[in-house]
């Protein structure tokens, strides 16, 4: 491995097709990557963030499109955002315990819920939420690291306290999605990220995904090559 940070992605990408991860993060063949909701996503992210910041919005408002404000519209009232703020827009930079490596990546928010003890950590998504969520590495990475970093955010809980939250945002509603945490499920996160790292580490070949149908993979083109 050229690197020893890891994100969400590169997890993801090792499950999906180990072509792609090594086109992508070992030969380093950079493609852009845009989903069709990718500004649509920051915009609204950036008002989220704004706005828990206590910034004024109104401006960014005035200039936004159809799309952007009916997304504003219907969070802006939503009770997370009444709750208190921990993080927002928080960049993590995470030890994977005992390893060289390292768990990367920044989470939208992180609230405290003060009537049920929860930290929540919200994850706004304005298209769709991962696919296969029980199989997907966001949540995983994003749990273990605050709960690893809690200290340094000057605060302390077990883990049964903490919770992540996707929070499918559309015109006139929000649809929320959340995975619990425990301790049982910290040791087998990192027990995982350590095996498949090992994986990376002594792969041999790196075969394209059996019977993709992926259409808008950048790397279709080089797939059988």
């Amino acid at each position: 491995m050229k690197n020893n940070l890891l994100n969400h992605d590169r997890f993801n990408t090792w499950q999906t097709c180990r072509k792609k991860y090594y086109l992508k993060y070992i030969k380093e063949l950079k493609y852009p990557e845009f989903h069709q909701d990718y500004e649509l996503g920051k915009s609204v992210h950036a008002l989220i963030d704004y706005y828990l910041r206590g910034l004024n919005i109104e401006h960014l408002l005035k200039n936004a499109d159809n799309k952007i404000i009916d997304r504003w519209n219907a969070i802006k009232n939503h009770p997370i955002l009444d709750k208190k703020v921990i993080k927002t827009e928080w960049g993590f930079n995470t030890n994977l315990k005992e390893t060289p490596y390292w768990l990367i990546g920044r989470i939208d928010a992180v609230f405290f819920d003060e009537e049920k003890g929860k930290y929540i950590i919200a994850d706004w998504k304005t298209g769709i939420i991962p696919k296969n969520i029980d199989t997907n590495f966001q949540h995983r990475i994003y749990l273990y690291a605050l709960y690893q970093s809690r200290k340094d955010l000057g605060i302390d809980f077990k883990p049964e306290n903490l919770v992540f939250q996707y929070f499918k945002i559309i015109p006139e509603s929000v649809e929320i999605t959340e995975i619990t945490f425990s301790e049982e499920k910290m040791l087998e996160y990192e027990e995982n990220f350590v095996k498949i790292i090992n994986k990376i580490e002594n792969a041999a070949e790196f075969p394209a995904q059996e019977n993709c149908h992926v259409k808008i993979c950048p790397y279709n083109g080089l797939c059988k090559k």
